[in-house]
Parts: structure tokens; sequence; C-alpha cells
């Protein structure tokens, strides 16, 4: 069975991401399926999911909608923005200072960036969030959630901060925001370099990886970071090949050695229901598909050619 096939059979959402994606054919998915479901569990009075706006995890506003982001939910579905307004109300007030002691978090920061630029929201607060993000990049080129911590502060780059600014940044750019926008392309390329210098995935005093974790398929990702999310990010924005990004791509071509990628290890946490089940993960799959065809269309076209037993 190819490989294509067997994610045609999955999931509407999978559908669209595989026609739009992989097959660059134009596919609806008319907030159906996965994203259905999610939309039954909103609660219309209190306009958040999960009880919480950051928690709950995993089943709180700020996950789901980071869930319903990947999934391209229609941007201005009402549940959408009403949510998304919410969590930005909750999570971001007094210029970040949330109390005497400590700033917003900074991964939250570019959450509910990310978030609210998805969602086309027009608020002043979004340049509030810009400015607090581009006044905190590391020297390294990264950026910290502990940089204000009062016990522990950090003055190196986070893989999981970085990333979580990256991925806002250009959210930031692709949805039509312009404020200090030449200054957000700057330090973005700075991050960057930041995780291609460590080739998406070693410690800089090991050379090793930081963690197994960093060099798993995780899906969904949550706040936290592995090497296939950062090449997913490169992709998205156009950026050229990199010899940093090359083990990590190795590691993604050995991983579809079979076809198809494992589900992956889940992050301890209350979920609103199973995307998948058994091994194999048509997420991961579609992710590793995404990175191979855009980095090595080579090898990619060699995958979905090949028929692989998959029953």
């Amino acid at each position: 069975m190819k490989i294509i096939d067997w994610l045609l059979e999955g999931d509407i959402v999978i559908q669209y991401l595989t026609n739009n994606y992989l097959l660059d054919c134009s596919f609806d998915h008319n907030n159906g399926g996965y994203i259905a479901r999610y939309l039954d569990l909103y609660d219309t009075l209190e306009q958040e999911w999960g009880g919480g706006i950051y928690s709950p995890k995993w089943i709180s506003s700020t996950y789901t909608l980071l869930e319903l982001k990947y999934m391209k939910i229609y941007y201005d579905n009402p549940c959408y923005q009403d949510a998304t307004k919410k969590v930005l109300n909750g999570l971001w007030y007094n210029h970040g200072k949330i109390s005497k002691t400590r700033y917003q978090d900074m991964c939250m920061s570019a959450m509910l960036l990310s978030l609210v630029c998805y969602g086309k929201i027009n608020d002043f607060r979004v340049n509030e969030i810009v400015d607090y993000i581009l006044e905190h990049q590391m020297n390294d080129g990264g950026w910290n959630c502990a940089w204000d911590s009062v016990h522990n502060r950090s003055v190196v780059g986070s893989v999981h901060t970085t990333i979580s600014v990256l991925e806002a940044f250009a959210d930031y750019e692709r949805y039509g925001y312009t404020y200090r926008l030449d200054e957000i392309k700057r330090q973005a390329a700075l991050g960057q370099e930041y995780l291609l210098n460590r080739q998406l995935f070693k410690s800089f005093k090991t050379g090793k990886s930081i963690h197994s974790d960093t060099i798993s398929f995780h899906y969904p990702c949550r706040w936290k970071y592995d090497c296939f999310r950062a090449l997913e990010y490169f992709v998205q924005i156009g950026h050229p090949y990199d010899n940093g990004m090359q083990e990590a791509l190795n590691m993604v071509k050995d991983a579809l050695k079979k076809g198809y990628i494992n589900r992956g290890k889940a992050y301890p946490g209350k979920i609103h229901f199973p995307l998948e089940s058994g091994t194999k993960g048509r997420f991961n799959t579609y992710r590793g598909l995404f990175i191979l065809k855009h980095y090595d269309n080579k090898a990619y076209q060699e995958v979905i050619k090949t028929d692989f037993a998959m029953r």
C-alpha cells in the first residue's frame, strides 16, 4: 500500500494536510473530523475548553487552540476567535508583568502571540508582546523562559522557548502584522542560527543529544521541542537547506524506511480524546513526509512510490 493512500484513509484533517501540503491539491476540511470534535467540546458559556485558560494541561483553551491551529481550523470560527481573546485577556495584562516579582512566561507569551496572529486579531497588546519578546533575546540568539527567574536566572537560550518564539514570529509576518517587523526578522535569524549551530538537537557542552525527546517524533508537540518541529518550522518559512539540518533529516529518512512513523511518546496529562490508536501515527508520518518533500525530494519520491505493508 502506498503511504499517501494510507494517509488519505485517515481523518479529514489528515486528508486536508496531505492534499494541500504533500499533493499540492486544493482540499477543504470544512472544520470537520477532529476539528468538529474539539468544537463540540467547547463551553460556549465560559468561552473556553477544559475549564481553564492555560491549565489543566492538555485540555485547556491554550493547548486546544494550538492543536486547532495546526489542523488549520478556519481562523474566523467564532469559537476560535472568542477563546483566543479570552486567553489573551487572561495571560497578558499590565504589559506582561503579571506579579510584583515576575513577568509572563516567555513560552506562554510566544504561544499566545502565535494564536492571536493566526486569528488575525487586532489588539494593542500584540505590540506589547512583540516588544517584550524582542527585548529579552539571549546573547546566544535563543530565548529562555527563565530570563527573569528569581532563583535561577538563565543567561542562555532554551530550545523549547526559542522554537515557540520563532513560530510566533513566523505567524506574525505570515498573517500581515508589521510593527517592528524588520527587527523581528533580524532577531529571528539569530534564533534560527542558535538552532542550526547545535544541529537542531545537540548540546553545546557535550555535542550529544540534549535529551532523547529532542530526537523523537511527538504529536501534539505541546510546549516542548523536538528537532522535527524545528524542521517543520524551517520548511514553513521557506528556509533553504543548511548543513545543520542534515543529521535530523537523516533521522526522518530512517524513520520512514518502514513507510510510516510511529505515534510517538505522549506527554503526560489530560486529553480530550485519543487522536490515534495503535503504533502507526498519521500525523507524524505526514510531518516526516512534509519535511522530506522540501529538503530531500528524491528520498520523498522514493518513499511515496514504494508499497508498504500497512495492515
